[in-house]
């Protein structure tokens, strides 16, 4: 039997690595291992709940049973980390086998995934590898985990020409193997929706954003003055609420705040909105390929290849902001592909990887 480990901290890696493991425990001669480092506990264990015992081995490096969403939080999660499975190595007791650990992204549970992977002797494969702005502190820490986890990983896996191109420029002896799409378009169930005029559906969470008090009171400036024309509806992510009370910083009442929701119901939630405003990848990558009018929340995006004439990225600046929501008329339709990711990224490591 083959050994494959996936590596999942948070919900944008549960989400885009689920459909590489619906494959793998569809197919025989596979071991499928579910690694979760306790940084979204509660969110990956709802995504990750259609798989049983007999399809899959989970193990929790972290007993937390809620999500990591303060700083204090954060250090101790990642120190006791570092001491269990870095230093005194309890990855043993799971007898963990020779194999391939699948890391995605650009999270601190990517480079955790990369140490643990490397502590164990298995081979390293970096999905969504080689998005780049190049530079250094920008974002941080993403630009850093980025550059770490392709330069020690083994098989970087890239979603678009950029990062193909990218990738082996700078990693010459990798396997770098360039992918039709990105895994989350297998993910994206849409129906029909109609569109509900003068709405607006918001996520803020990168760090460069939460850790600026000025930042954040920007941000809600501009929602606020949105909210004279748009109903607004705020998902709030965990350490966005805790930044917002250590800022001390009130959300009016003329904006709607919610908890998280899972992936299907926001899929049909971002459907129906009339403005999409976000400083997430991988919601910005939803919206592409939905077609939403979309302000990205951010100085510049490491995407490009998720970009249309419906997508503004604002650099912060509220009027400019205002003027696209209202002004802007190059509507795009949705183009989801009956591309599968998936199934590439498995041929490629079985002839890779699993030859026999």
């Amino acid at each position: 039997m083959n050994n494959i480990y996936f590596f999942i901290g948070t919900k944008a890696q549960a989400i885009k690595c689920l459909p590489l493991l619906r494959k793998f425990v569809t197919e025989e001669n596979y071991n499928v291992y579910i690694i979760d480092s306790g940084q979204h506990v509660e969110i990956v264990d709802l995504i990750l709940k259609e798989f049983s015992r007999k399809d899959l081995i989970r193990i929790n490096l972290n007993k937390n049973t809620s999500n990591i969403a303060t700083f204090s939080q954060s250090f101790s999660w990642v120190y006791k980390f570092v001491v269990n499975f870095l230093i005194f190595n309890n990855s043993t007791k799971y007898n963990i086998k020779n194999g391939v650990c699948i890391i995605h992204g650009d999270t601190l549970s990517t480079l955790m995934g990369l140490l643990w992977s490397k502590k164990n002797k298995l081979k390293t494969l970096h999905l969504e590898s080689g998005l780049t702005s190049k530079k250094l502190l920008s974002p941080f820490p993403e630009e850093i985990i980025r550059r770490t986890v392709s330069k020690f990983s083994d098989i970087l896996i890239a979603f678009d020409e950029n990062s193909y191109n990218y990738l082996t420029k700078n990693y010459k002896n990798k396997y770098i193997k360039r992918i039709s799409e990105n895994t989350i378009v297998e993910t994206i169930k849409t129906k029909n929706e109609n569109i509900i005029l003068n709405t607006a559906l918001v996520t803020l969470h990168r760090t460069e954003n939460l850790v600026s008090k000025r930042n954040l009171e920007k941000f809600i400036c501009f929602l606020n003055n949105l909210s004279k024309t748009h109903s607004i509806d705020w998902y709030l992510h965990e350490p966005t609420f805790h930044y917002l009370k250590k800022h001390k910083i009130n959300i009016p009442k003329n904006i709607k705040t919610h908890d998280l929701v899972n992936h299907d119901l926001f899929i049909e939630y971002l459907s129906k909105a009339d403005v999409v405003i976000t400083d997430g990848g991988s919601i910005q990558e939803e919206c592409y390929f939905l077609g939403k009018k979309t302000v990205i929340w951010r100085e510049t995006t490491e995407r490009v290849y998720a970009l249309n004439s419906n997508m503004f990225i604002s650099k912060f600046n509220i009027d400019e902001s205002i003027n696209f929501i209202f002004n802007n008329k190059n509507l795009s339709t949705p183009h989801l592909m009956s591309l599968k990711p998936s199934q590439e990224i498995f041929d490629y490591l079985k002839n890779l990887v699993f030859k026999n």
